[in-house]
């Protein structure tokens, strides 16, 4: 019995042991997840839960607009009394510092792995084909962005707008943008960091800035639609109400309306949509909702934006929710380096029902933009003053279009390629052929010693690829310049920029002294011509010591130098060329009787209009270059549908 009575007992100790084991590990499991509750990972939304506006309201309409072609330009008092005032403008307090907590962990450990360290070989034929100046900045950062449409090009900057010609003539301006708004409440401040694009599918120019009193007075978001496709005519202005400051907004053109992301990092809304088809005729009440992105990129000081996408050419498929793109740099999440796609579904009948919601997370290789915490980057010629490489979000303009059998985006941003402070500029194409986006070419261009940043990119309609951007170094005063894609290294999808670098502006000083001396364009913008769906338009700063920043506006076009490819929507083969070599007199024949009315275009090598003509009616069409010089031309053909390129050898 007493032997029974131990065995029982030791049983017992044992048990009510357990127990205690029980209770203490769960009041530790208790600790441990109250614990992370007050410091959750953003990243660990999963993208499966969308979200909803939290703001539902209506614009105001201020009144359509004088011709802005009868507004007065600003005199050179004006323009000293801008520089003066935006010398005493203050940063967002949200940008003072960038954070990379993660960067002992983070990838790359040395050099890009996506690095493409030799230049293009492929020379273009003549650029650029214009090159003018545009406006001087009253500001640093310049905002200079801008933006091109069948017949003018117009230009906005802080805190500016500026219209004119193709041939690069000023027909509007320089004047306050806020003077598109009217000296309404939230339009009489003409705060900046404008955009301006224009709205293919419309024929009509879209112009933004924000209004950011800081007083305790509301934000507003101005936004001004013209009310026909000449910029220099009237415009719809209008104001909307935003979350504290909406700062660095970037906006897109989509069917169903026109969508706006900023770096609002509060707590406050940083996702806007607004009522394009109202706006485009003027109604005095168009709606627009906010929403409270959960799931944006972390770290890096709270400067994220995450912008929406800008339809060129064809809209997306009917229905499509809208497109917001990111990045997401391991060094500020403690993740992987990563493009992070985000889609908003709108319903203007029911508002509150529109959803939004991060759908994809693409893994990419590796990238660096860590640079440091301030905001002191970029090398120059001369100076111990660096600028700024703003390398922690997608530049401006991230271009999406549809080309029917499949879909693409293009965008770009800034990296640290050797973890030396040498920037270069990583691109990315993604294709949709289905369901899912991937990543079909990604690159980092940096061919030579130079740094590369504020790049942007776009891909026009004959399937070439041109990106703009600034370059400097120890040894080089910051200039301009761009490359390209020919549409045979596209086709291959070899993530080679294969066109040579060509120049827009050599650059004669750096940036130094005077008020926030590291501050560089913040962005700027590179847009295709509707006209012809091929030609590239870019405008950037370039430095003047000490003073604010002036600017270049230039085109050029890429002709594949190892044979035209065929853009989307055309097999190839509608038409007929024959014969070919020719010595002056050659045909045209259309495959079918739907290809029967043709718009020709021949150019030489340079770019340069030999003949345009339509044809009509017919089953076969003759063309007559016998005066031409002997040589290779490029004979564009056109129809509604489709547009091919052939070319044509003349010889004698």
């Amino acid at each position: 019995m007493k032997t029974h009575s131990a065995s029982s007992g030791n049983y017992y100790s044992l048990f009510m042991l357990l127990i205690i084991l029980l209770l203490a590990r769960g009041v530790y499991a208790q600790n441990q997840s109250s614990s992370s509750a007050k410091k959750p990972d953003q990243n660990s939304f999963t993208p499966t839960i969308p979200v909803h506006p939290t703001i539902v309201g209506t614009g105001t309409f201020l009144g359509e607009t004088r011709p802005l072609r009868d507004l007065p330009a600003l005199t050179a008092d004006e323009f000293n009394a801008l520089k003066l005032k935006n010398s005493k403008r203050t940063i967002n307090e949200e940008k003072s510092e960038r954070t990379y907590p993660f960067a002992e962990t983070a990838l790359p450990k040395g050099e890009d792995g996506a690095w493409q360290k030799n230049m293009g070989t492929q020379k273009l034929f003549r650029s650029p084909l214009k090159n003018f100046e545009g406006q001087e900045s009253g500001s640093r950062p310049s905002d200079d962005n801008g933006t091109v449409g069948k017949n003018h090009y117009m230009q906005t900057m802080n805190d500016t707008y500026a219209i004119y010609d193709k041939t690069g003539t000023l027909v509007a301006g320089p004047t306050d943008m806020n003077l598109l708004f009217g000296n309404k409440p939230g339009a009489n401040r003409n705060d900046g960091d404008p955009v301006i694009l224009y709205d293919e599918q419309a024929d009509r120019w879209l112009a933004t800035e924000f209004s950011v009193p800081k007083d305790g007075t509301p934000n507003y978001i101005l936004m001004a639609v013209s009310s026909t496709n000449d910029p220099t005519g009237t415009w719809y202005p209008y104001s909307f109400k935003a979350d504290i400051m909406p700062d660095y907004p970037k906006f897109g053109v989509w069917q169903d309306g026109y969508y706006m992301g900023d770096n609002n990092n509060s707590g406050g809304r940083d996702t806007y949509v607004y009522e394009r088809s109202k706006m485009l005729v003027g109604d005095s009440i168009p709606k627009f909702f906010g929403i409270k992105n959960p799931y944006r990129p972390g770290g890096s000081g709270g400067f994220r934006v995450v912008p929406p996408v800008d339809n060129d050419g064809p809209f997306a498929p009917a229905g499509s929710p809208g497109i917001y793109i990111a990045i997401n740099d391991d060094a500020s999440s403690g993740t992987k380096d990563q493009i992070w796609i985000y889609e908003l579904a709108v319903n203007w009948t029911d508002t509150a029902a529109s959803t939004f919601n991060r759908v994809q997370q693409l893994d990419v290789t590796p990238f660096n933009s860590n640079f440091g915490s301030n905001w002191e980057d970029i090398r120059q010629k001369g100076t111990t003053q660096k600028v700024d490489a703003v390398p922690t979000i997608i530049m401006n303009v991230p271009q999406y279009r549809n080309f029917g059998s499949y879909q693409t985006i293009v965008c770009c941003h800034t990296v640290n390629i050797d973890q030396k402070g040498q920037a270069g500029i990583r691109w990315y194409e993604l294709r949709k052929t289905g369901s899912d986006w991937s990543i079909r070419q990604e690159g980092t261009y940096a061919p030579d010693t130079n740094s590369r940043w504020m790049g942007s990119i776009m891909l026009n309609g004959s399937n070439t690829i041109g990106l703009g951007y600034s370059i400097s170094s120890d040894g080089e005063y910051p200039g301009i310049r761009y490359c390209g894609q020919s549409a045979t290294a596209y086709l291959a999808g070899n993530s080679i920029l294969d066109i040579a670098e060509d120049t827009i502006w050599v650059g004669t000083t750096s940036q130094s002294g005077g008020s926030s001396p590291e501050r560089w364009g913040d962005y700027t913008s590179l847009s295709v011509d509707p006209s012809d769906d091929q030609t590239f338009w870019y405008t950037n700063q370039y430095a003047t010591g000490a003073g604010t920043p002036k600017t270049r506006i230039a085109s050029f076009k890429i002709i594949d130098p190892l044979g035209v490819s065929n853009p989307a929507g055309s097999s190839g083969n509608q038409v007929s060329i024959y014969p070919n070599p020719t010595m002056g007199i050659f045909r045209i024949v259309p495959s079918n009787e739907s290809c029967l009315t043709l718009n020709v275009l021949v150019e030489d090598q340079s770019g340069r209009a030999i003949l345009e003509k339509k044809f009509s009616g017919k089953k076969e069409y003759s063309i007559d270059l016998s005066q031409a010089s002997q040589g290779i031309y490029n004979i564009v053909i056109k129809t509604a549908d489709w547009m091919e390129t052939k070319k044509l050898v003349v010889k004698r």
